[in-house]
């Protein structure tokens, strides 16, 4: 099993290239960042800094520009080296931003030099999440805010790519088969949903945690998803509205923030 699955973005410019446009305003905000800078916007102060792991092209600096009208300097980290390159295009020039290539499983970071700590729509795609929030806690001053998949039951998923199914991410030859002969994926994507329980208590575990909150994310236009769908369409992430869920493919997806408060 390739345990670095969750980096399949490091293949995807065109990925990269609709954030930026993003970024820039040429495309609408993702209702996800609306929400992430709403639900932050009560805890930032004035100077404070922010850090936003998971970064892409720097369009969640965007809402959180547009939805808090205090001073604040926000960093950007992501493993894709690319997006952090069109992060930097994007933001030329704004002082407040600063972008660097870095690992969610070692934050290139000291302990507490951040605020406030974001991640949104990260943790569904990693092998684990356990030294990720250890990172995040230890990078954070006051606050940590995760958006990921959470209910009341843990489920490891993968959507699985072929030649035929995912012809622009699968990673094998144009007449491999999806599968090895033991029997695993030769290129898959994680779509992992953990129980509430397990992240509380691995969180509760830190002696730095002093509060663990979950809320749901219904924060979002459902009126919005047809258009992103078209946007979307040749990535695995493309997701519409059915009875109120998020959902992609045949996965409902339980959208819920993680809100960890620091000692």
């Amino acid at each position: 099993m390739k345990t670095d699955a969750w980096r399949i973005w490091d293949r995807q410019k065109e990925y990269g290239d609709l954030l930026y446009r993003r970024a820039v305003g040429e495309l609408p905000e993702m209702e996800s960042s609306k929400a992430v800078a709403a639900r932050i916007q009560p805890w930032l102060q004035d100077g404070d800094r922010v850090l936003d792991v998971g970064c892409g092209a720097g369009h969640y600096y965007r809402s959180l520009k547009q939805a808090i009208p205090r001073s604040f300097d926000y960093t950007g980290v992501d493993a894709t080296g690319y997006y952090i390159e069109v992060a930097r295009r994007a933001w030329k020039g704004d002082t407040a931003t600063t972008f660097v290539q870095g690992d969610i499983f070692a934050l290139p970071f000291e302990d507490q030099s951040f605020d406030i700590v974001v991640s949104a729509n990260v943790f569904l795609h990693l092998p684990s999440i356990k030294i990720p929030f250890e990172q995040l806690v230890r990078v954070a001053r006051r606050k940590v805010l995760v958006r990921m998949l959470a209910g009341d039951r843990s489920f490891r998923i993968q959507e699985v790519y072929s030649p035929e199914t995912h012809p622009g991410w699968f990673t094998g030859q144009s007449d491999q088969e999806e599968f090895d002969g033991q029997g695993e994926p030769v290129s898959f994507h994680y779509f992992n949903i953990y129980s509430r329980s397990y992240i509380e208590k691995i969180l509760r575990k830190n002696s730095r945690v002093s509060d663990v909150r979950f809320v749901e994310d219904t924060f979002f236009d459902a009126g919005r998803f047809a258009a992103e769908k078209e946007l979307y369409a040749n990535s695995p992430d493309a997701t519409e509205i059915l009875d109120g869920w998020q959902v992609n493919g045949y996965i409902l997806q339980p959208w819920h923030f993680v809100e960890v408060t620091c000692r």
